[in-house]
């Protein structure tokens, strides 16, 4: 075996992972590897000014090409910055191996911070290399984690006499290919029997149908059994958002959703979180005449806060396809014909709905500031057909995907986990991993000043991607959420907060600042320059970003 010092392994083992991209922020403590990394041009380092913007290019990377991304931080104090949006990558399952450097491990008396143990509530696995020769098995297992369903983030820390030591190593990436899960017969035979005989069946699909690439499957089986769909605590395409089916992103603050949930008399959840939401809303979703059905390959998300009728672990494929199978074979002409009646009522329903939308942004072109569905819709009608859109527009996220339907695995990737700031780094990782598709970024500007120093990134690797910020001057999300809670949880609808805390009384000029960046920028408070503005920032072949002032109104 052949005897190299600890970081020489690191890097060498990063190659044969297939690394590509190191998304980094570098301190001190990980000198010895930015040295080292001189000898091994084939990575490049992709340097982010500040930790949340390299967490976001990560997992823009990770979630739009389905590799393991990479990322180096920097011991306690860089780390520190990148949590939050390690929180989100373990919300939403995006595989990542994140590292940070430490002291060396004979400073004990000292004082020397845990890494391990700080990451480890967000990760799925957390450890230290504390000698050379714990190198190249450690880097192997944290890539091989990451990327086992259910996927997610793994941290590494690296005492700096490890880096520095020495050891004979074998350089061995990670092999390991897991077989999906398949269901349980017997238990895919329970749910196709009540799925045969239902006559208002609902399906709530997550992040975990769109990973596991199972979007057609998704679509057949609700067109068997005439379902309406719900997308649900999920930043990807897992049903197509144009199919006439599809009844949009699932909010328990929403009364009309929480209604149709409660006439369901089945409730197939796959691959979801079964029902999440930040305030706490006592009892059941459901009422005790619906039944509910998860199905999951996490076996601790089933039946983790909602009365579950039947449990299956699985992965979604087989288990849409195998639930498929048996429904064909139990579904007579008359549950077939009722289940296309139903599919019937729906399309006309979201029809509708499309229509109304239309109507509504027509009516409000020529206001001022902008009405947010004009927004949307001027974007919709701009934008190249493979374009990719990058989703981090908080509250204005509605009217997006009322505006843009996203119908094939790739479209679109958002946010849905508890931070904010994650779009500005992640746009500029997707369109690392999809350069020969245009990428647009979608940015409430509470979100977008948070990673604003992702246009440094931008500007200085000349990365074409093109910001559209939706600047009402305000965090108009916590003003909604003070509503529900005022109305929801207090009970006090007709309450006049003073929404403190929530505006920003110098408004932020993104212009200025993208400029200041080096990334070209235009504000926008007129609607008639939506569309030629962002068909000519994506022609520029470079960064751009457009300032847009919409309605602040809640």
């Amino acid at each position: 075996m052949p005897r190299m010092t600890g970081k020489k392994a690191f890097l060498e083992m990063l190659k044969a992972e297939g690394v590509k991209y190191i998304f980094g922020n570098p301190g001190t403590s990980e000198g010895p590897i930015m040295l080292e990394l001189e000898n091994h041009p084939e990575l490049e380092y992709i340097l982010g000014v500040q930790e949340g913007v390299v967490m976001g290019m990560a997992d823009g990377y990770a979630r739009s090409t389905g590799q393991t991304a990479f990322v180096s931080l920097h011991i306690d104090s860089g780390l520190a910055n990148g949590l939050s949006l390690l929180n989100d990558a373990m919300a939403l399952g995006t595989p990542m191996v994140v590292t940070a450097g430490n002291k060396d491990i004979r400073k004990l008396s000292e004082g020397r911070a845990d890494l391990a143990e700080i990451c480890k509530p967000f990760t799925k696995w957390s450890a230290e290399v504390t000698h050379a020769d714990q190198t190249t098995a450690a880097v192997r297992r944290a890539f091989s984690a990451a990327a086992t369903p259910p996927t997610g983030p793994v941290f590494l820390a690296f005492s700096a006499n490890a880096l520095d030591g020495e050891a004979e190593v074998e350089i061995i990436p990670s092999k390991a290919a897991l077989s999906e899960v398949h269901p349980d017969p017997a238990a895919i035979d329970k749910a196709a029997d009540i799925l045969a005989g239902a006559s208002m069946p609902v399906m709530v699909v997550g992040e975990r149908v769109g990973q596991a690439g199972a979007t057609a499957e998704a679509v057949e089986l609700a067109e068997r059994l005439g379902a309406s769909v719900y997308n649900h605590c999920s930043g990807r395409v897992n049903f197509p958002t144009g199919h006439p089916q599809f009844m949009g992103t699932l909010s328990l603050r929403n009364q009309a959703q929480r209604n149709a949930l409660r006439k369901a008399d089945v409730v197939l959840a796959i691959g979801v979180d079964v029902f999440s939401d930040f305030f706490f809303q006592p009892g059941s979703t459901l009422t005790s005449e619906t039944t509910l059905i998860h199905i999951d390959p996490d076996s601790s998300k089933i039946g983790k806060s909602e009365p579950t009728d039947l449990g299956i672990v699985s992965a979604p494929a087989p288990a849409f396809a195998d639930l498929a199978a048996a429904l064909a074979e139990r579904m007579t002409g008359t549950s077939v014909e009722a289940a296309r009646g139903r599919a019937r009522d729906l399309a006309e329903q979201t029809a509708t709905e499309r229509v109304s939308f239309k109507h509504a942004a027509a009516g409000n072109s020529g206001k001022q500031p902008i009405a947010v569905d004009t927004l949307m819709a001027e974007i919709a009608a701009a934008l190249p057909d493979h374009a990719v859109i990058c989703d981090d527009a908080v509250s204005s996220k509605a009217m997006l995907h009322s505006a843009i339907k996203f119908d094939e695995p790739g479209d679109f990737f958002g946010n849905a986990g508890g931070a904010i700031g994650f779009g500005m780094g992640a746009t500029l990782g997707m369109k690392l991993g999809v350069p020969e598709r245009p990428v647009v970024a979608i940015i409430g500007d509470g979100s977008a000043m948070m990673t604003a120093q992702a246009l440094w990134t931008a500007g200085a690797y000349n990365i074409p991607v093109v910001y559209v910020i939706c600047n009402n001057g305000s965090y108009r999300v916590l003003k909604t959420n003070a509503n529900v809670y005022l109305k929801t949880i207090l009970n006090q609808p007709d309450s006049k907060p003073k929404y403190l805390g929530s505006d920003f009384k110098v408004p932020f000029d993104f212009a200025a600042i993208a400029r200041g960046f080096g990334v070209p920028a235009t504000r926008i408070e007129n609607d008639a320059e939506i569309g030629p503005e962002l068909q000519r920032a994506i022609e520029s072949g470079g960064p751009a970003l457009l300032d847009v002032i919409i309605d602040p109104s809640v």
